[in-house]
């Protein structure tokens, strides 16, 4: 290391540690500790993320935890004394798991000095206390939030105040994703905690539509379009166990082991409902492909109408946009344009390719995504422009995730299948001298290629020829989704209160009621409390 300061100058040796962020500091902390297992007792077990660690051992009795856990906490002090390393004995603590009234109450050392034993933990953001009833996080939770539901208050008002669509987004990026964190340990809490973070939802989706106090929750959902919260953790939870089974196999093993020894908890429900889906993401290989750089050159990107289109009213488009597409790319040859998209009809997805000179429509074996069908009509029309001569070719798609996710593709893997083969075919044909525009056109807005490209791939969905591709583990998301917005509508549809709003709104959409309306807060705010029946006025009194 050196240093110099004016005419003053000096060298040091470093013979322990890696400056702060070396991007070689994981891998080779993982190789200094690699023999951190050696020090543990038979009966214990040790989890790790990063330099967090966790110590555990189950017995009947205090005698049975205390003997193995303190042999351990022997044999880690010395690891570290011969390492050279140090533990945090301040950051140590002690909770011992029990529903008994009285825990018991253990004394352990580490580096000589004793370990406080108390009765709440924190551990990776997530709050457990030592009868399992994960309460205390419940309340850390709402303490969380509280000043951020008052940032809410502070913005808006009855008459006057933000966009309800920019407070629902609001409440999702600050305060939902805050409740969403770690939901897999307590969404399984029992409903005289969990109704506290419903509680939080409700007043911020109250907040945001301006309804009254004595509005049905529900309904308030249903309005704003956002899940309810246990629907919302469920689709969480299984999205994590179809991930967990190929990328973190440790969790579904715990997971088994709870299984063999019959544990019957709510905890566990979810996962015997997993076993018992036809959901195996571990038959399948994800096609891990290093991403090769495609020159700046010969790829373009296209998104501006998303800023010429702002503005415009939903049903006003199918007049302007086409116009405004035309004057756009008037210039272009139209042999040269290619419009793709995707489509999911009666449970079925497909994609569709429309050119001057050429057509196709295909079928996606289930399970599949709409993203997966853009992407999958994307790579096939490469394939095709492939056999054509070198030239300029624009690819329009209405669909502003794909080409966003092929924009921003970095080096190195990735799980999904058509991203990859993406970026090798354009590679491979920029290297032919190949060029590229991605352009992102709005949908049902009368383009005449967009529409046909779109009546391709509904004809590809119900009769098209199956496009064989391997299938990844996150392509079942949509199917878990799917499964979480018909229990919501079973909820809605059989439920005994907001009835009145039921009739105008019979059909539960994660859309808020507004979506693609040009009017302000004041209308929304009137018209929400007309639909769910709970108005100001006497005759709701």
């Amino acid at each position: 290391m050196h240093f110099s300061h004016g005419d003053l100058s000096t060298s040091r040796f470093s013979y322990m540690g890696l400056p702060q962020g070396s991007c070689l500091s994981p891998l080779l902390y993982n190789f200094y500790a690699n023999d951190i297992d050696e020090c543990l007792d038979n009966s214990c077990t040790l989890r790790q993320l990063a330099d967090d660690g966790v110590v555990s051992v189950t017995g009947p009795k205090a005698v049975d935890l205390q003997g193995p856990l303190q042999n351990t906490l022997d044999n880690l002090s010395a690891w570290a004394i011969k390492l050279g390393i140090e533990f945090s004995t301040e950051k140590t603590e002690l909770v011992v798991f029990s529903r008994k009234r009285e825990p018991a109450q253990l004394q352990l050392l580490l580096m000589g000095q004793t370990i406080a034993q108390v009765f709440t933990v924190k551990y990776l953001g997530v709050w457990f206390d030592s009868k399992g009833t994960l309460g205390c996080h419940i309340r850390y939770l709402k303490q969380k939030c509280q000043q951020r539901i008052n940032f809410l208050r502070t913005i808006t008002g009855t008459w006057w105040g933000a966009q309800p669509g920019d407070l629902i987004r609001l409440y999702q990026t600050t305060i939902l994703s805050v409740l969403e964190y770690g939901c897999f340990c307590f969404r399984s809490a029992a409903n005289i905690h969990f109704i506290k973070l419903e509680i939080i939802q409700y007043r911020c989706l109250r907040i945001a539509l301006g309804c009254m106090q004595s509005t049905h929750t529900m309904s308030l959902e249903v309005l704003s379009g956002v899940l309810p919260l246990k629907n919302r953790f469920w689709e969480l939870t299984y999205r994590l166990l179809i991930r967990c089974d190929i990328l973190n196999p440790l969790v579904i093993e715990n997971l088994e082991r709870h299984v063999e020894l019959n544990s019957q908890t709510r905890f566990m429900s979810l996962y015997f409902d997993y076993m018992t889906q036809n959901i195996n993401p571990s038959s399948y290989n994800p096609n891990r492909v290093l991403f090769i750089n495609t020159s700046e050159s010969t790829v373009f990107f296209d998104t501006s109408m998303k800023d010429e289109i702002i503005g415009i009213p939903d049903h006003i488009r199918p007049q302007v946009v086409p116009n405004i597409f035309y004057n756009k790319f008037r210039e272009v040859d139209c042999s040269k344009m290619f419009y793709t998209d995707g489509s999911n009809l009666e449970g079925s997805t497909g994609f569709g390719i429309f050119n001057q000179k050429f057509t196709a429509s295909y079928k996606l074996s289930d399970p599949a995504s709409v993203y997966a069908a853009e992407l999958a009509a994307i790579q096939y029309t490469l394939g095709v422009i492939d056999t054509l001569p070198a030239d300029h070719y624009l690819i329009v798609s209405d669909s502003v995730s794909s080409i966003d996710a092929i924009r921003s593709m970095k080096h190195g893997k990735h799980s999904s299948y058509f991203l990859g083969k993406i970026r090798e075919l354009l590679s491979a044909l920029s290297d032919k001298s190949f060029q590229f525009t991605l352009v992102w056109v709005p949908s049902h807005c009368s383009i005449p290629g967009n529409e046909k490209a779109d009546s391709l791939a509904k004809v590809g969905a119900i009769e098209g020829d199956v496009f064989e591709r391997p299938i990844c583990f996150h392509e079942f998301f949509s199917i878990i989704h799917q499964r979480t917005l018909e229990s919501w509508q079973t909820s809605w549809s059989n439920g005994v209160l907001g009835r009145w709003l039921h009739l105008i709104v019979p059909k539960v959409s994660t859309k808020p009621w507004f979506k693609g309306m040009d009017v302000g807060r004041d209308f929304i705010r009137v018209m929400s409390r007309l639909m769910v029946n709970h108005y100001t006025l006497d005759a709701h009194l």
